[in-house]
């Protein structure tokens, strides 16, 4: 750890009850200044809903990597631009920091990424062995000591701007403290969501409602009470199906609040853990439940650092079947594809600083890489994602984080034949012309078009239409899947007449941009169909062979 970064510029958990009573907001850097140093660093990405509220199974991250509070904790962020990173947001629905210590609260940098990408984030209270045993009677030794412990954590979430907590109590308790156990989830809930916040609790399968310490992997009637408490309970690993297909019929219509653990390190858990973790995954999704995906840090800590990244595109494609997918819901949609580290730092193209960094507060909205619900294949040293049962090659797309048009990196596609690229899937009403710009590099002689698609409200299958990614657009009308739909007519627009729609102190001047375009439409529905249109994916399409980066992005 650098020495330039002082006591206060680090994200710290709380290690005791003791320490939590004198817990008091910063008084150096208030609240909005911590929020407003994480969320405005590169301005807004896209909107998006909470989208655990979906009505199917979900995927939770519990993130356990070398006791946490690494690189991460650094809030100004640090110059190792190869710690840990996560940018697979796309496909993940909630969000855990998980550490030993007595309140995990996570740092800055996950919230802004996290909350930029519409996955709530949750922290960790966690009581171990006889200390935890200690500190549990006092917290729950009455209602009143309880509420004291409620409030001061309510304050600490909405400082802090998560969105709940896993609670995970891994010590015997006293049977009489169980009923303050169970107030307290409710209490803690209540309050939160009082407070304007998402209030997210979820406990974690250890504590029976006899106080024992006895994991039971599955939900049943020693830990249903608990349940029945909070959102949601997290499984111990060491299940079996016949305790997946218990759990799905006691939860009844609460299926989805059955997450099933996975631990990525396979200790005692079916499959294997690991690059077999989808082996898990396919059981607990016969069964419908949701799945708590333990530790992926796995790819991180036992393989070399320098492979990281292209393990990383294996691992969570491996997983891309049983995944949701998610992206904006409205406009405006802007990113420079940064993820949040680099070698060095560009500003309009041009190198600022050639400095190694990485600070996920300045992460940038990231595309659903692979996110055909497909397969990974390993061709020698190249990575192609492939549509699920086919062998069409779709393309390869990675983060490239040596060349940037914004932050410290962008994206890179490539292909030797015809591909497509998706980047978001969305669900976004169209209520007015859309303007898009796509700022990029390529060498590349073969067209390369800006494909989306558009579903009219209650029909199905979705129309698409694509746009030439080439300097100038003569007005057109793309060709519509149903000869009863509405074309979209496409037309260029300059580029100065839209600037500070996009990002003024961005795209302020495309002089000496070193190599950079800027692509800007115009995209027009009849006054017949717009109320009724969606926006569903954007996507990119090579018609041949492929070398491009982008490195900017904006639909408004």
């Amino acid at each position: 750890m650098s020495e330039e970064f002082c006591e206060k510029s680090l994200s710290v958990p709380i290690r005791s009850l003791e320490e939590l009573k004198t817990w008091k907001p910063l008084t150096d850097r208030t609240r909005s200044q911590v929020v407003q140093q994480c969320f405005t660093a590169t301005g807004p990405g896209g909107s998006f809903r909470e989208q655990s509220t979906k009505n199917v199974p979900k995927t939770l991250i519990c993130h356990d990597m070398k006791g946490g509070y690494l690189e991460d904790s650094f809030i100004e962020g640090c110059s190792n631009a190869e710690a840990y990173s996560f940018i697979q947001w796309g496909i993940i629905d909630i969000f855990v920091y998980f550490s030993h210590h007595f309140i995990t609260i996570p740092p800055p940098c996950w919230v802004h990424a996290a909350h930029l990408h519409g996955v709530p984030i949750l922290g960790t209270i966690i009581t171990e062995w006889d200390e935890g045993t200690a500190t549990c009677t006092k917290i729950f030794s009455s209602k009143d000591a309880v509420n004291e412990f409620v409030n001061s954590l309510t304050e600490l979430t909405l400082h802090h701007n998560c969105d709940g907590w896993l609670i995970n109590i891994e010590n015997s308790l006293e049977e009489t403290l169980i009923d303050n156990v169970l107030y307290f989830l409710r209490r803690l809930k209540q309050e939160l969501v009082f407070a304007g916040n998402c209030g997210k609790i979820i406990w974690y399968d250890s504590v029976t409602k006899d106080g024992k310490l006895d994991w039971q992997n599955e939900l049943n009637a020693k830990n249903k009470d608990f349940f029945d408490s909070c959102d949601g309970i997290f499984l111990n690993y060491v299940w079996k199906p016949i305790d997946l297909a218990n759990s799905a019929i006691l939860a009844k219509e609460r299926i989805f609040d059955v997450y099933v653990g996975i631990d990525v390190f396979g200790r005692n858990c079916f499959g294997g853990g690991g690059f077999n973790t989808d082996a898990a995954f396919s059981v607990v999704r016969q069964y419908n439940l949701s799945a708590a995906v333990f530790a992926p840090g796995w790819i991180y800590e036992c393989h070399p650092i320098e492979q990281f990244k292209e393990l990383s595109f294996k691992f969570w494609s491996l997983l891309f079947p049983y995944m949701n997918l998610h992206g904006p819901n409205s406009l405006p949609i802007r990113t420079s594809f940064c993820p949040g580290y680099g070698q060095g730092k560009y500003d309009s193209g041009q190198l600022v600083d050639n400095k190694p960094w990485h600070n996920m507060s300045r992460q940038q909205l990231q595309p659903c890489l692979a996110a055909v619900r497909g397969l990974f294949e390993i061709k020698g040293n190249t990575f192609d994602i492939l549509k699920c049962g086919s062998t069409n090659t779709f393309g390869k797309q990675d983060v490239c984080d040596t060349d940037a048009f914004n932050g410290g990196g962008c994206l890179n596609i490539q292909s030797s034949t015809d591909a497509v690229f998706p980047l978001f899937f969305c669900e976004i009403p169209v209520i007015r012309p859309m303007t898009l710009a796509v700022i990029l590099k390529t060498n590349s002689n073969h067209p390369l078009l800006l494909k989306l698609g558009f579903m009219l409200s209650n029909t199905f299958p979705i129309t698409n239409m694509s746009c030439p990614l080439v300097p100038r657009v003569d007005q057109f009308c793309s060709a519509a899947d149903d000869e009863h739909q509405s074309t979209p007519i496409v037309s260029s627009l300059e580029f100065d007449s839209c600037c500070n729609f996009l990002d003024g102190s961005l795209c302020r001047s495309m002089t000496n941009s070193s190599g950079w375009d800027i692509r800007l439409f115009q995209i027009r529905l009849s006054e017949q169909v717009v109320n009724s249109v969606q926006l569903k994916s954007i996507c990119i399409e090579s018609q041949g062979e492929t070398d491009c980066k982008i490195g900017y992005l904006c639909c408004f």
